[in-house]
């Protein structure tokens, strides 16, 4: 390589510039190796393609400019002369110093200048420290301290100034790269060569002639070879940087330095003090080295301070934008909406809350790169579906917001949540698979009275802020979630609805303890034998200040929080209890208990019931757990396993609310089930709606070819149950039959109903003779 050669060449030639007598020999051995380094700075000049090159070109000028002040010198020294303390070399071997330091300061790569200001500034707070240093410890004695003096030293203390400023330099880019390969190993050599002789050749300048010395001559010779293997070493690849370090993480390397920098201006005061020296004499230097310093400092004060307000900036512009998507924050999303309400005048303000359905199965699937560039789809897409001064932000995960403000009756916002859902619904391809997806609506709106979609709505209390508006489109979502709708809007009742939600789920725990969680029962009649066959079990809360409350207000929550496994065992230990106590009076009834998601994931639910039963002596026919749908589907395999080893006790399955889930013969072949009960959103409408008649027609054809039994709920007359005896349905619940009751009004009602009610073989005689 030719960087080698140089190198070997040029070592060769300072051994033979250090063996040679003075004279021209020597003279033209030390022209050579400066030629030399020059050509090589020309030639990577030319080779250079990249943001570099300048770099080259200020090393060419720097050290072509050092190569006329030795000429200089040369030819003072062939005339016999004697080269003064400051003579005209000086004035290019200054502007070689101030060129090389500008090429090593503009040093740049493909990431732009390796340098930067702040490093730049340390440096020269580090060099002016040492420039001091050399005036006060290394330059001057007890003699040469006055200012007409010093106007002839000041070119040896600019040298070692300018040494010092490439040393940091060269320290600063170790600190930036950690690299070390062969040009920084030639760049720190080369600088440390030259700062020697440098150093060694102002250590007296009043007592001794410069440039006589071969020793010195030969390290600034060896310290051009170094320079020309920089220039000739053309690496394939460039060095990458480490990250620079934020404005707070400032480094102790860095820190140590400049402290003992701009602590050698006190120092120097105390020494000169202590020697004794008048102030008058020196006194100038460490005004105006201090007030360089504080020029300098003050400089890199700025732009740290610069640093946090960009730093500040990014993080503002970071706090209201979406990272994924780049839509609008949450934080933004309030912003807006509030200054939206504040200026809305007779406007109408609507907040919309876009809730992907389905979307953590892309994650999932794809991963999250893959769900975060679905994001981004959707993002454009409903940007695209509003118009130009409508919001739209992201929430997080997969909700996204469109805020908008209009004049009143010129919009219809549901017809916008369908054009939103729309959007979303779009074909879309994951990796060449047509991803289907869907949204889930929930709106709220500020709208002027007279045009709200309920003129007898109550006026706010209070004015409404944007996150209460977020707020309430985030109930309107949940609330269409739960009742299976794609839009939701706002009303005052979900709010209530919810706090009343709340506050029981903090009472629940003391519900549990203090007994006021009660199970009712309700009967079943089976249309065969025309007497009750089982009853089912219903959970109630006895409340000492609202009396009875529903299921649906405490259990969802109770759900979500871990409380329900207490819940079922509560349920399932009452519901065996009156069972066994009715058998003991022989009311040979069979009883029904629900069980949930999270009931069918706990995996010692089998070992719970298996006791339940050894402890009150109950045969597992008698008792059924009854599941819907949607929860036997929500994790298939686990809850197949679970249903299956709960049927291996002997107990029997049923599929409650049949027709509102899934409603798929493939799950009705892989569940354990015995019975069907058809939901009461048919039943309750059979003999006025077709379609119902009809669903339930088939569900009652489809059991009896599946072999299993099938039970309608809702049943509310008695044009309803005869149209089910009619259709051969098996079983039969309602409150024509009765409503949950208190276990201690069981029995009699069974008798009743048993009493009460014809066979199947006696309601068709009785038709018959009709």
């Amino acid at each position: 390589m030719l960087w080698t050669r140089f190198l070997g060449l040029g070592a060769l030639a300072v051994a033979v510039y250090a063996l040679t007598p003075p004279g021209i020999p020597q003279d033209a051995v030390y022209a050579i190796v400066l030629l030399a380094t020059v050509a090589a700075f020309v030639y990577r000049y030319f080779r250079e393609p990249g943001p570099d090159k300048r770099t080259w070109k200020y090393m060419a000028v720097g050290v072509g400019s050092w190569g006329i002040g030795d000429a200089l010198i040369a030819m003072v020294h062939v005339g016999g002369g004697r080269v003064s303390t400051f003579s005209s070399s000086d004035i290019f071997y200054l502007f070689g110093y101030l060129v090389i330091a500008v090429g090593f300061a503009r040093a740049a790569d493909e990431n732009g200048l390796v340098f930067g200001i702040e490093e730049l500034l340390e440096c020269l707070v580090v060099a002016v420290g040492v420039g001091l240093a050399t005036w006060v410890f290394v330059i001057s004695d007890d003699a040469a301290l006055s200012f007409p003096s010093a106007l002839e030293l000041w070119p040896a203390t600019v040298y070692l100034t300018i040494d010092a400023f490439l040393l940091t330099l060269v320290g600063s880019l170790y600190l930036l790269t950690r690299s070390t390969t062969v040009p920084f190993l030639a760049a720190t050599a080369g600088v440390v060569f030259l700062v020697s002789a440098d150093f060694a050749s102002y250590a007296a300048v009043t007592t001794s002639e410069l440039y006589r010395s071969t020793l010195l001559n030969t390290l600034w010779l060896a310290a051009y070879v170094c320079f020309g293997v920089i220039a000739l070493h053309i690496p394939e690849r460039a060095v990458s940087r480490v990250d620079r370090s934020s404005p707070f993480k400032f480094g102790r390397v860095r820190f140590l330095g400049l402290t003992v920098a701009v602590a050698v201006t006190p120092l120097a005061m105390a020494v000169q003090l202590a020697r004794g020296i008048p102030v008058q004499q020196w006194g100038w230097v460490i005004v105006g080295s201090s007030a360089l310093v504080i020029a300098l400092v003050g400089c890199r004060m700025a732009c740290f301070l610069s640093t946090l307000r960009l730093q500040a900036a990014v993080l503002e512009d970071v706090a209201r934008t979406d990272a994924v998507t780049g839509l609008a924050s949450r934080r933004l999303l309030r912003e807006r909406l509030d200054t939206m309400l504040a200026t809305r005048g007779d406007s109408d303000v609507f907040t919309l809350v876009v809730d992907i359905d389905r979307f953590a199965q892309i994650n999932e699937t794809f991963g999250y790169s893959v769900g975060d560039s679905v994001l981004r789809e959707i993002g454009h897409r409903l940007v695209a579906s509003v118009r130009s001064d409508d919001l739209v932000g992201r929430l997080g995960g997969d909700q996204f917001v469109v805020a908008m403000r209009r004049r009143p009756a010129q919009i219809d916002v549901t017809d916008t949540a369908e054009r939103l859902q729309f959007a979303v619904s779009r074909t879309m391809f994951v990796h060449d698979i047509n991803v289907a997806l869907d949204a889930t609506v929930g709106i709220a709106a500020i709208e002027e009275p007279g045009v709200t979609r309920n003129d007898t709505e109550e006026p706010e209390a209070s004015p409404v802020d944007g996150e209460a508006m977020l707020q309430r489109a985030h109930v309107a979502l949940t609330a269409a979630k739960a009742g299976h709708t794609r839009v939701g809007r706002y009303e005052p009742d979900m709010d209530r609805d919810r706090h009343d939600q709340m506050r029981l789920l903090g009472e629940l725990d003391t519900a549990i303890r203090d007994h006021q969680l009660r199970v009712f029962f309700q009967p079943c009649l089976d249309l065969e034998s025309g007497s009750v066959d089982r009853v089912e079990a219903l959970l109630r809360w006895q409340h000492p200040r609202e009396g009875l409350i529903g299921p649906s207000m405490f259990l969802p929550d109770a759900e979500r929080t871990g409380m329900l496994p207490a819940i079922t065992a509560l349920v399932l230990d009452e519901a065996l209890a009156q069972c066994s106590e009715l058998r003991r009076r022989g009311i040979n009834l069979s009883v029904s208990v629900n069980l949930s998601v999270r009931n069918l994931l706990d995996e010692t639910l089998t070992e719970q019931v298996a006791a339940a039963l050894a402890k009150y002596s109950v045969p597992a026919h008698a008792l059924e757990f009854e599941v819907t749908e949607t929860t036997a589907m929500t994790d298939p395999v686990r809850s197949v396993n679970a249903l299956t080893s709960l049927r291996s006790l002997g107990v029997t399955i049923a599929i409650d609310d049949y027709g509102t889930g899934y409603s798929s013969l493939a799950y009705l072949q892989t569940l354990p089930v015995q019975t069907l009960k058809i939901d009461r959103s048919f039943v309750s409408k059979m003999n006025t709606d077709e379609t119902d008649a009809s669903i339930v027609r088939s569900t009652i054809d489809l059991a009896r070819s599946l072999g299993v039994r099938v039970m309608a709920e809702g049943v509310e007359d008695a044009g309803t149950l005869d149209a089910l005896r009619e259709l051969g349905c098996d079983g039969a619940q309602g409150y024509i039959l009765g409503r949950p009751m208190p276990a201690e009004f069981l029995a009699d009602a069974v008798a009743k109903l048993d009493s009460e009610m014809p066979t199947k073989l006696e309601w068709e005689l009785a038709r018959e003779r009709i």
